[in-house]
């Protein structure tokens, strides 16, 4: 008895112990069993920066509209409604503690309460660094099937009990809640009646029940669910007392037109072309590979940017992204602003300090479009004058290539001389010549 007392003990400091460090959770339920999903974070302190991906059966949920929660106030957000839902969240402050992240309304195709199947986030600091996390957690709304009894006792008495089952993506059901007066039984599990639920197949779920004669075997049924009615099996009970669904529920609405998206494409950067360019090098070979049109209706303005740490650069975006307002991520650069014109989206960055390579990145309609910047770091073009710098400049500038050992105008500073010097002298002299190539 001691000992039992000591395990029982032991048992409730595992359940009731706390982490020291809890790691941010992500949960999402649906308290209503109604269609629509409440998307929870938890231990969120230290996070600024969400980007989440939650996908669903669309042959149970359609028409995902988002609702940014409590937690999100304050913060740059935006999601695309598509399979799957992305909602991007991003904020000049660490968040503490938890709360609603966001609520996603759907509209219900058939009988089902809904089922969502996967939950995936990156989380990130206030620094950009990444934020561990837990595993998410999907709460699905379902349906369990308990009989007691046999023969048609048994289908008189059976009753439909609701409960929440927490599923964790990848893995298998967890009880996460009893409802009130009734049972969970999980397969593998005997009921108090002796019954034990042995399979779902299809939604269903088939219990063992004992035969009504002592030592007869036991026979198996299969309960067949409210989905299981609709696709033609006979019902457990009289049908005058229970009509078919169809009868209750009105015919769904039909769906609704996806808009019209531009696809996204490969671009390649300025950099990039100088990397491949066999051609011979000229000052208007080099220059001509500015301009390039881009394959998609885009333009930055400066066309090339002086990456100084303070100068910003703007993305005119002439694409069809949909009603919902695009999210944006920036690799190497810093977000400015945006806004929305008749001529699409404006997306103001800000360049760090000496790089050569930067992106911004637009999500939309599930879909992904990376716009890389021309962009290149200060450079002396004419050593030891302050004079305007001239087309003999630039050619001097490709014929003094000097050897290995001592490379001539190593402009940023790696020990070669190679295309991506080539690069930052020719960004440098259109932008100091205030050139328009594009």
């Amino acid at each position: 008895m001691i000992r039992q007392t000591q395990w029982l003990l032991f048992l409730l400091l595992l359940l009731t112990a706390t982490p020291a460090f809890a790691l941010p959770t992500l949960s999402i339920s649906s308290p209503a069993s109604d269609g629509v999903f409440v998307l929870r974070g938890d231990q969120m302190d230290g996070v600024a920066g969400l980007d989440i991906s939650i996908a669903y059966d669309s042959a149970t949920l359609a028409n995902p509209r988002v609702t940014m929660g409590r937690l999100a106030q304050g913060m740059m957000s935006a999601a695309n409604p598509g399979n799957p839902v992305r909602i991007a969240i991003v904020g000049t402050r660490a968040l503490t503690g938890g709360g609603i992240v966001a609520s996603i309304a759907f509209d219900r195709t058939g009988n089902s309460p809904g089922i969502v199947t996967l939950v995936t986030g990156t989380l990130i600091d206030a620094n950009g660094r990444k934020v561990a996390m837990a595993q998410p957690l999907i709460v699905n709304p379902s349906t369990v099937v308990a009989a007691t009894g046999s023969g048609a006792g048994a289908a008189q008495s059976a009753q439909e009990t609701k409960s929440e089952t927490a599923q964790v993506s990848g893995g298998g059901m967890v009880p996460r809640s009893l409802p009130v007066g009734g049972t969970v039984t999980m397969p593998g599990q005997e009921t108090a009646a002796g019954q034990e639920v042995i399979a779902a197949p299809e939604g269903a779920v088939v219990v063992e029940t004992p035969s009504s004669r002592e030592g007869a075997p036991a026979v198996r049924k299969r309960l067949p669910t409210k989905k299981a009615q609709l696709e033609g099996e006979q019902a457990p009970l009289d049908r005058e007392e229970n009509p078919p669904q169809e009868r209750e529920n009105p015919a769904p609405e039909a769906a609704k037109p996806m808009p019209q998206l531009t696809r996204p494409v490969m671009l390649t950067s300025v950099l990039d072309s100088f990397k491949t360019f066999q051609g011979e090098r000229t000052p208007a070979n080099l220059i001509a590979l500015f301009r390039q049109p881009p394959p998609v209706p885009y333009n930055q303005l400066p066309p090339v940017a002086i990456a100084d740490g303070k100068a910003t650069v703007t993305l005119v975006i002439a694409m069809a992204t949909g009603d919902v307002t695009p999210s944006f991520t920036f690799s190497d650069c810093t977000y400015v602003s945006h806004r929305r014109t008749e001529a699409g989206w404006e997306i103001q960055a800000r360049p760090k300090r000496d790089v050569v390579k930067a992106s911004v990145t637009m999500l939309y309609g599930g879909l992904r479009q990376e716009f890389p910047l021309t962009v290149a770091p200060k450079a002396a073009l004419v050593q030891g004058r302050s004079r305007q710098v001239k087309e003999s400049d630039f050619q001097r500038f490709l014929k003094e290539r000097g050897t290995p050992a001592r490379p001539r105008f190593d402009l940023n500073k790696d020990g070669r001389r190679d295309y991506v010097d080539d690069y930052i002298y020719a960004a440098n002299y259109l932008a100091q010549a205030g050139a328009q190539v594009r």
